[in-house]
């Protein structure tokens, strides 16, 4: 199932793919996440977690990532198997350092390789 683009507002747009043979529900995420946009951006979130299948968020794409993100993937991680794929921004990755939470989120390079380690 892929739905269409949707657009949160003006910064963020948000990509749903399920990947059947994959167990995996894709999010993907263009633009940047604010204070503003995080009620829709975690219905989103929710919507993922909800199918019951491992997540994958693609944070490839975005501009600027704010602590409403890391709050929205300490939720996931305690309710889904997630995996992010990079590259993470310079400033998020600086937040996930500061905030002692890298290592909770493996990052994958590729769709293809954020797959694989959720099937491994």
């Amino acid at each position: 199932m892929n739905d269409a683009d949707e657009r949160l507002d003006d910064d963020l747009v948000v990509v749903h793919t399920v990947l059947g043979a994959a167990s995996a529900y894709v999010l993907m995420l263009r633009g940047e996440t604010h204070s503003w946009n995080a009620p829709m951006l975690e219905d989103h979130v929710e919507r993922a977690i909800a199918h019951g299948t491992a997540v994958i968020l693609d944070c490839g794409a975005l501009r600027f990532a704010d602590a409403h993100l890391l709050r929205l993937l300490l939720h996931t991680r305690a309710r889904r198997r997630l995996v992010l794929v990079g590259p993470l921004s310079e400033a998020f990755t600086q937040r996930l350092a500061v905030t002692g939470t890298t290592d909770l989120f493996p990052v994958a390079p590729t769709l293809t390789r954020a797959l694989a380690a959720i099937n491994s």
